[in-house]
């Protein structure tokens, strides 16, 4: 039971990782490595983007004790997302598709107006990784849960990144590596040959 537990706290972590990440960013591509402290354990993210966010692929990998590496892989390209899962290297090329509402946040120079009405607050600035990054810091609700967030954001990417949950469910996620407008190739955003 305790695995399985487990497993649907990675699948969550995932989902909280990616939908916390802001959606426009101030540079035109980007690729990020992220590890991830979880209540479970570790889990490894990595990040491509293109187009100022609005083309990108996150990948998180989560070790699972006795199970192997469970992955998932999220592709948001064209307006819609593109959702995989596995273990090890056992990856299928398919992928269930949904509509991207592009709810992400928007943390591009934000204006007072959009904070307020998105009840994000500033708390002040921090160096990340050699970037000058702005504390924001919000709330958010899954599985009628309220998720209490603070990300350190840099020309609207985040760097950084602290969640706290109900009974203990608390991730802190820093970025390892980050290289600024790399030449991503289109490969990196292809999607996969089945979608359901």
């Amino acid at each position: 039971m305790k695995k399985v537990l487990l497993f649907l706290t990675c699948l969550l972590l995932g989902a909280v990782a990616l939908n916390a990440q802001c959606i426009k960013h101030g540079i035109k591509s980007g690729h990020l490595k992220y590890e991830t402290k979880t209540s479970g354990g570790m889990q490894y993210n990595e990040l491509w983007f293109d187009d100022y966010g609005a083309t990108r692929k996150q990948i998180d990998q989560t070790p699972m004790e006795g199970m192997g590496v469970y992955k998932t892989e999220v592709l948001i390209r064209d307006g819609k997302s593109y959702v995989n899962a596995w273990f090890d290297d056992d990856k299928k090329d398919e992928a269930k598709m949904t509509e991207f509402p592009g709810s992400g946040l928007n943390l591009l120079d934000p204006d007072p107006a959009y904070l307020k009405e998105n009840k994000i607050s500033v708390l002040g600035t921090e160096e990340v990784f050699g970037k000058t990054c702005t504390i924001y810091s919000f709330k958010t609700k899954s599985l009628l849960r309220t998720i209490s967030n603070k990300v350190w954001v840099w020309q609207g990417i985040t760097l950084k990144m602290e969640t706290r949950g109900a009974l203990g469910a608390n991730n802190d996620q820093i970025v390892t590596e980050f290289t600024e407008n790399p030449v991503i190739p289109a490969s990196t955003f292809r999607i996969p040959a089945v979608v359901k």
